[in-house]
């Protein structure tokens, strides 16, 4: 055999052979297969006072007095606007003069009442020993049952009369608004002088001790909810805890979510202001963690991660992405449980090559 056949032989088995490859050390990763991965959820709402009222006087008037303004903080009881009230403290003192005249008017005709049951009395025993006559012992016993009804018409219109002066206390006391609870004047409508229609709003009061969160939330994940838990509301990168009140049963037919209402501890969070709630959802599947850096892309959207087998060789597995996080994937695919995977450095091997191996770790997800 000439000299150039033996080089054509030569080089068609180091063809044949492929590269040699450079001893290569990698570190490993042992997987766990999980049945299901725990992701973090993310579902937008806004703060809600606790409580807000439109403060309006139940009768209408003359405006004499706006004892507030914008932004005024006020407690529970505190004065906030009231009206004009001459004519009606004139009608409250008119009822209670008339309370006055039913009261003498009942002493006077109780007095006759018993002047008439003494009468009586006295009639009856001089007609028991037959000293008088029935015709006059009937007169006075006719006087005394008059008297007795005269006794109680008496009362009633004493009652009539202290019912009228009730009514003009109340009148009296709705030409005052009070604040139902404390919180702070959102808006003012009206100035001293004004006129005011009955129930028209004269301010706005909003509670900012207590603000509540409204979550819109699809109906899966309303459900998964624990009355009373505590969950995390997030605001401009901070968190505060809340409590959840409620889950309200209407589903909002342009968003298709229903509401879940949640308590904040946060009083300082804006009313108005856009606020996310954030749910740890487990989600079954069968899958395995890998990291991030141990993938490799593949063709028609899967991937690939490399596997050291028990000759030290490596080997490609093509998987599916499931759910991904900021370092870690959730995948599915040609992968058993307790395989080794090569877990950085993965663009400095191929399918095939012998590989030098560090002490494997383990990745302990939990499912999550």
């Amino acid at each position: 055999m000439d000299t150039k056949t033996l080089i054509t032989v030569a080089f068609g088995l180091f063809a044949a052979q492929g590269p040699v490859q450079a001893d290569t050390t990698v570190a490993l990763l042992t997987i766990q297969e999980q049945s299901a991965y725990t992701t973090t959820r993310t579902y937008a709402g806004r703060s809600v006072a606790g409580r807000a009222s439109e403060l309006g006087f139940k009768r209408g008037g003359e405006v004499a007095e706006i004892a507030i303004d914008i932004g005024d903080a006020v407690a529970e009881g505190d004065l906030i606007a009231r009206l004009d009230t001459r004519s009606w403290e004139a009608a409250l003192a008119q009822a209670r003069a008339n309370v006055q005249l039913a009261a003498a008017n009942l002493q006077a005709v109780g007095a006759e009442t018993q002047l008439a049951r003494q009468t009586e009395q006295r009639f009856r025993s001089l007609r028991e020993s037959g000293h008088t006559s029935e015709q006059l012992y009937d007169e006075q016993r006719l006087s005394l049952r008059a008297k007795s009804a005269q006794v109680n018409v008496a009362k009633a219109n004493l009652q009539s009369a202290k019912a009228a002066q009730l009514a003009a206390e109340i009148v009296l006391h709705e030409a005052r608004i009070y604040a139902p609870f404390s919180g702070t004047i959102q808006a003012r409508y009206l100035d001293e002088g004004s006129q005011t229609a009955q129930g028209a709003a004269v301010v706005r009061l909003v509670e900012t001790a207590r603000i509540e969160a409204h979550i819109g939330l699809p109906q899966k994940v309303a459900r998964s909810l624990t009355p009373e838990a505590e969950y995390q509301i997030f605001w401009e990168d901070r968190h505060s805890p809340a409590q959840l009140i409620a889950v309200l049963p209407e589903i909002d037919p342009a968003s298709r979510t229903v509401t879940a209402i949640l308590n904040i501890d946060a009083p300082d969070i804006p009313l108005g202001a856009v606020v996310e709630l954030e749910l740890r959802q487990s989600v079954p599947a069968l899958g395995f963690w890998v990291p991030v850096a141990a993938l490799t892309e593949s063709d028609r959207g899967l991937w690939g991660v490399y596997v050291v087998n028990d000759q030290a060789k490596v080997e490609r597995r093509v998987v599916e992405i499931i759910h991904t996080e900021s370092e870690r994937a959730y995948v599915r695919g040609t992968l058993e449980d307790a395989d080794r995977i090569v877990r950085t450095g993965v663009q400095r091997i191929v399918p095939g090559q012998q590989v030098t191996t560090e002490i494997a770790d383990s990745l302990n997800t939990g499912g999550g």
